[in-house]
């Protein structure tokens, strides 16, 4: 739920120009108390007590012609209650003061939750020194199709000693499903480096849903490690 192919986002960003040499990757390691997807508590909605394991591997370049493509794979595991694999791939490019992004996610469940794939497409911008983002996801295999649209706001402070610190709210809606509602979420994380190309990272969060039976109220948090390379 979290995050169609890797061939997909490099074929794109070759076909706008000769891909420069150079490619960033990382991969993570993470626990959280919780799993949080759009308002809702998969380990609640699940009966798992034993919170979330997760793991990742990502790759950003650029083109010549100065667009990102970004690609990469994300598992999460909440025990037997639920596995889940998600491998997606963007596009974006900045015009002006603003950046377009366009990405597609493949979403790959165990029982009980149904695979799918969805659509993303992004505006982000700079305003008064926060980082503001819109974004609206479209579910391609759902009935009729789903719409969840997306507003955040960011901004990271560096606390020295390598340690940053980020501040994130985001308000999400369901645009056009069954499910009709709303969720405001506030995190706050800090990161460190803890030697070459090693961070670690804690982070809390908390979810407040309307609109949609059984949600409510959320606090979580948990903690990762990522290594570059």
């Amino acid at each position: 739920m979290k995050k169609t192919s890797t061939i997909l986002a490099i074929g794109s960003a070759l076909a706008m120009g000769n891909a420069q040499a150079e490619i960033e990757s990382s991969f993570h390691v993470g626990y959280s108390t919780d799993y949080v997807f759009r308002g809702i508590n998969v380990n609640d909605a699940l009966a798992s007590d034993i919170g979330m394991y997760e793991y990742g591997l990502n790759f950003t370049g650029e083109s010549a012609s100065g667009a990102t493509w970004n690609a990469g794979i994300w598992h999460a595991d909440i025990g037997d209650a639920l596995e889940e694999t998600d491998v997606y791939a963007s596009i974006s490019k900045e015009f002006g003061c603003y950046e377009l992004s366009l990405g597609v996610i493949r979403y790959d469940y165990t029982a009980p939750v149904d695979d799918t794939t969805e659509l993303a497409l992004g505006l982000g911008t700079e305003i008064a020194g926060l980082d503001v983002a819109a974004s609206i996801y479209y579910d391609i295999d759902a009935f009729d199709g789903d719409l969840w649209g997306e507003i955040s706001v960011g901004k990271s402070f560096d606390v020295g000693g390598g340690a940053t610190l980020d501040l994130a709210a985001n308000f999400g809606s369901s645009l056009d499903s069954e499910d009709d509602y709303t969720t405001l979420g506030l995190s706050a994380s800090v990161s460190k480096e803890l030697g070459d190309n090693l961070t670690g990272a804690i982070h809390i969060a908390g979810e407040q849903t309307d609109g949609l039976v059984g949600e409510g109220d959320d606090l979580y948090g948990g903690i990762s490690l990522s290594y570059g390379f």
